[in-house]
């Protein structure tokens, strides 16, 4: 195995590296949402993303992130994960479905946990079925530490002060916030809930083991945004996480629906005018190095 080397930049998406893309075959795989978003319900693979991306992953590498797939699917998800990379012959790591705070959780880990390529857990969180706020959940967050994977928060923006709580709960285990804590973009930055959600954002970012996606922006605005809509709350997350601990992803397929009228080209334009208002090492970071590094990509023999 080797790690990725790619050195991202602004001008060449290809060198980056997407912390946050989802995969599936919706004839292999079964998600209970897919009722729910029938436009979902069918063959979303590295093929079909690559042509969306206009070359994303060609030379930095990808982190395939679990969806929230049934729980008999889960050690199938992660296992095509990793046969899709390496038939592509792309650096990645896998975030993987395994459910901190569930009775199910130690067998998961046991058998998901090993996996190639995965160094990562997530369970979705925002629907607000599954209790989180619990000393068993905290106490699933250190096991993932002693196996060294991360877990991946995808919450409310409501929430944040619960993944505050984790945090110092299970201060050896590194965290990741996806997608800038779901902010409330679609009602504006003039919002008074846009001041609340900068300050629980500012106490989770103090928490050092954790780090945050600049992704999903689009999903929350309910469309595409401009670069100047999309700059304060890209740069507040900045200001707060620094350079070190901020990482782009796509979270294609999910923001770019149809129906959505958002591209994933957009994202990358939107995304590459942000970046290149940055020092060239704060770029490559945010782009690349600092995924490589947290999810120990690789690439498969």
């Amino acid at each position: 195995m080797t790690t990725a080397s790619a050195i991202a930049n602004t001008d060449d998406p290809a060198t980056w590296t997407d912390a946050h893309l989802h995969m599936w075959d919706a004839s292999v795989l079964r998600a209970p949402w897919f009722s729910q978003a029938p436009q979902f319900n069918g063959c979303f693979d590295l093929a079909r993303y690559a042509i969306d991306g206009a070359g994303l992953a060609s030379r930095g590498g990808v982190v395939l992130v679990e969806a929230d797939m049934a729980p008999a699917d889960r050690l199938r998800e992660a296992e095509l994960f990793a046969q899709c990379a390496r038939a592509r012959g792309i650096a990645f790591a896998t975030v993987a479905g395994i459910e901190p705070g569930a009775t199910s959780f130690a067998g998961e880990l046991a058998k998901v946990g090993r996996v190639d390529g995965v160094s990562g857990a997530r369970r979705v969180l925002h629907g607000g079925d599954v209790a989180f706020a619990t000393e068993r959940f905290a106490a699933d967050l250190r096991a993932l530490a002693a196996q060294r994977l991360s877990f991946d928060f995808c919450v409310r923006w409501t929430d944040l002060a619960i993944v505050e709580q984790l945090a110092r709960a299970a201060p050896d285990t590194t965290l990741v916030l996806d997608h800038l804590g779901n902010p409330p973009i679609k009602q504006g930055w003039s919002n008074p809930e846009r001041a609340e959600w900068q300050r629980l954002v500012a106490r989770v970012a103090a928490c050092e083991n954790v780090a945050v996606k600049w992704s999903a922006m689009f999903e929350n605005a309910g469309r595409a945004i401009s670069v100047d809509q999309a700059r304060p709350w890209f740069e507040w997350c900045l200001a707060c996480f620094g350079a070190t601990r901020v990482m782009w992803g796509s979270n294609w397929p999910v923001c770019f629906a149809p129906s959505s009228g958002a591209r994933l080209s957009q994202w990358i334009e939107v995304s590459a005018e942000l970046a290149a208002e940055l020092a060239v090492d704060e770029q490559a970071a945010i782009l690349g190095l600092n995924a490589q590094r947290l999810y120990r990509c690789q690439v498969g023999a």
